[in-house]
């Protein structure tokens, strides 16, 4: 195996700040699969992406190779599919196509939903699920921000996945920490619990983060945070929900100046991935009258105004 052999497909914030840290480990330059023509031009024209980083208040330049999703030419032993979890069915036949025998696809979608579906209809290759936690705010289709956050937590569900070591291995030289788990479910019900509460209130608010540590946003917290323990006890994870609270005002805190992914969407006039984090929560719950379910149909009123 070659841990060169990496490719990024998504070439939004996550996306741009991981093909950051792979060229501060070394690796360069990048095969990036974007979904739209225009992104492919503006970052083929300009040869690469820009990434401010504000942990170290400076701008870098970061070589990519842009690709079309549409149109693969890489045969690539890693894929980190960064696209948004409504996105990802879009992805398949892609990578399909840009991995071979042996490849590991980590998938790296906030909610609950993308990661089963990939291991489902991708039974070709190994699936690894990924919790990012990184802060990243894409202003341009060539420039994004690095906010902060420098982990990844990942881990396959069906098989073992050695190969995730090594990738580990080159990660840390850029200071991005890879770190693997057995139970990568208990994480991602950790990071849908910040997500169902950042996201919704921020994307309804069009604010950056720090506004969920104000004493209202606390209180919505506590609601959301009360309803996800419910439905993670259903499925055999037990939360303390004031625990939980401190593990995501501590979260905000490292992030307090980020603008949330479902912000940023609402922003621009894009779709979000409501449905995956908070849908998510009130589906299991059965329930039309949740705060997850009026924060859906809140942030699914707020996508409609803005998209026109």
């Amino acid at each position: 195996m070659n841990v060169d052999e990496i490719c990024i497909v998504g070439g939004g914030a996550i996306g741009s700040v991981l093909a950051y840290f792979l060229y501060r480990s070394g690796i360069s330059p990048i095969p990036v699969y974007y979904a739209s023509e225009e992104s492919y031009a503006a970052v083929r024209d300009q040869g690469g992406i820009y990434v401010y980083d504000k942990t170290l208040n400076e701008e870098y330049f970061v070589p990519v190779k842009p690709r079309v999703c549409g149109t693969p030419l890489d045969k690539c032993f890693f894929v980190l599919n960064a696209v948004k979890a409504y996105a990802v069915p879009q992805t398949l036949d892609l990578m399909r196509r840009i991995t071979c025998p042996g490849s590991l696809v980590i998938m790296l979608q906030n909610g609950f939903g993308s990661l089963e579906y990939v291991e489902e209809n991708l039974r070709e290759v190994k699936v690894a699920g990924g919790v990012v936690y990184l802060g990243a705010e894409r202003l341009d289709r060539g420039k994004t921000v690095y906010h902060g956050g420098s982990v990844v937590i990942t881990g396959c569900r069906k098989v073992p996945c050695p190969e995730l070591s090594e990738l580990a291995r080159a990660l840390r030289l850029s200071g991005l920490e890879l770190r693997i788990t057995n139970d990568i479910d208990y994480y991602r019900w950790l990071k849908l619990a910040l997500n169902a509460v950042i996201n919704p209130i921020t994307a309804v608010l069009k604010a950056r983060n720090r506004v969920i540590l104000e004493d209202e946003g606390i209180e919505i917290a506590k609601l959301i945070l009360r309803e996800v323990c419910e439905v993670a006890k259903m499925h055999g994870y037990f939360f303390d929900e004031n625990r939980l609270l401190a593990y995501v005002k501590r979260n905000v805190e490292i992030v307090s100046d980020n603008i949330s992914s479902t912000a940023q969407d609402i922003i621009q006039g894009r779709e979000t991935e409501v449905d995956y984090i908070n849908g998510y929560i009130a589906r299991q719950l059965g329930k039309s009258n949740g705060v997850n379910y009026v924060l859906t149909l809140l942030v699914k009123l707020a996508e409609k105004y803005h998209r026109g």
